[in-house]
C-alpha cells in the first residue's frame, strides 16, 4: 500500500520538516510507503489540485498563514475550502504558528478535520505525524474498499431486482428490514449536484454506511454521516470520469451508475440540449 499526502507551507524548511517526519513515521510505525508532495504557496497547491493527470491524494496538510490567494493572511483556509470542493471527502489537517483555533470563525475551523498549533512544535511533531498518517491511511483504505466493491459488482452476473427506473441489489423493504433509513442528498454549491437523490443510511458500531437507492455500484461509509456523504461524492466524481465513454463490458449495475451520475450531475441534460 502506498499513500499520498500534500504538505503546504510557505516556509520551505518547515514544509520539508513535516514531509520528512511523515516519511520516517510511515516506515517506522506504520510500515507503509508514502509519497509526500511539498508546495510553498496557495497558487502552487491549487495548481496541483487542478492537474487531473496527477495521482490521487489521501490527505492534505496545510499551514493557515500562506502567501497567495485573495486572503493572504489566512490563504490556507481558502485553499482548504477549494480542496474540499474539488476532492470531496479528503481529510484536511490545518497547522498554524500565528493563529489559534479561537482566532478563526466556526465556519473556518469546520473546514478542517483536525487542527494543530505550531506552538511547542518539537514536542508535538510526533503526535502530529502519527495522527496525520492514521487519517491518510484510513482514507486510503476506505477508497480501496470502495474500488474493490465496484470491481466485484462489475464482475457479478447475479440478477438484479428493480427499484423505480434504476436497478438495485435490494428492494425498499429489504433496506428497511436491514435497519436502513432513507434520506435525501440535496444539491449544494460544494457538491456540484443538479438533482437531489435518495440514499439508504445505516449507523452501526463500525460507522455510517450509505447506499444509493436503485444503484448498487454506488455506496460509501465513514465514521460520521458527513464523512460517508463526502466519500460518496468522491465515488460519484471518480465514476463520472471513468464512465465517460460507454463500454460494452459494463455490467447492468455500472450502466445504471452511469445513467444515475449523468442525471444528478446534469450532464445528461447538457448532452440532450447539445
Amino acid at each position: 500500500m502506498s499513500i499520498s499526502i500534500m504538505v503546504v507551507d510557505d516556509v520551505r524548511s518547515i514544509a520539508e520538516g513535516f514531509a520528512g517526519k511523515f516519511r520516517r513515521f510511515s516506515e517506522e510505525i506504520f510500515n507503509t510507503k508514502i509519497d509526500v508532495e511539498v508546495f510553498c504557496s496557495y497558487d502552487e497547491a491549487v495548481g496541483r489540485i487542478l492537474e487531473k493527470s496527477k495521482s490521487r491524494l489521501d490527505l492534505i496538510f496545510t499551514d493557515i498563514d500562506l502567501s497567495g490567494g485573495n486572503c493572504p493572511d489566512r490563504a490556507g483556509v481558502a485553499f482548504a475550502r477549494f480542496a474540499k470542493a474539488m476532492i470531496p471527502g479528503i481529510p484536511l489537517v490545518g497547522c498554524s504558528g500565528r493563529f489559534e483555533q479561537d482566532d478563526l470563525s466556526d465556519e473556518e475551523r469546520g473546514v478542517f478535520n483536525k487542527w494543530w498549533s505550531k506552538g511547542g512544535l518539537s514536542q508535538n511533531l510526533s503526535k502530529i505525524a502519527e495522527d496525520t498518517l492514521k487519517r491518510a491511511i484510513e482514507h486510503h483504505d476506505m477508497w480501496q474498499s470502495q474500488q474493490s466493491k465496484m470491481r466485484e459488482d462489475c464482475d457479478s452476473s447475479e440478477p438484479q431486482l428493480t427499484d423505480s427506473v434504476l436497478r438495485t441489489p435490494k428492494t425498499n423493504e429489504e433496506f428497511q428490514e436491514a435497519g436502513y433509513v432513507k434520506t435525501i442528498i440535496e444539491p449544494t454549491h460544494l457538491n456540484g449536484l443538479m438533482e437531489p437523490f435518495a440514499v439508504w443510511v445505516k449507523d452501526s458500531q463500525e460507522g455510517v454506511e450509505l447506499e444509493v437507492l436503485g444503484c448498487g455500484a454506488l455506496f460509501s461509509w465513514g465514521d460520521t454521516y458527513e464523512d460517508a456523504e463526502a466519500g460518496l461524492m468522491e465515488v460519484i466524481i471518480d465514476l463520472k470520469q471513468s464512465l465517460n465513454d460507454l463500454d460494452l463490458s459494463f455490467s447492468n449495475s455500472l450502466l445504471s451508475a452511469k445513467h444515475f451520475i449523468e442525471t444528478v450531475t446534469g450532464s445528461r441534460n447538457l448532452e440532450t440540449k447539445a
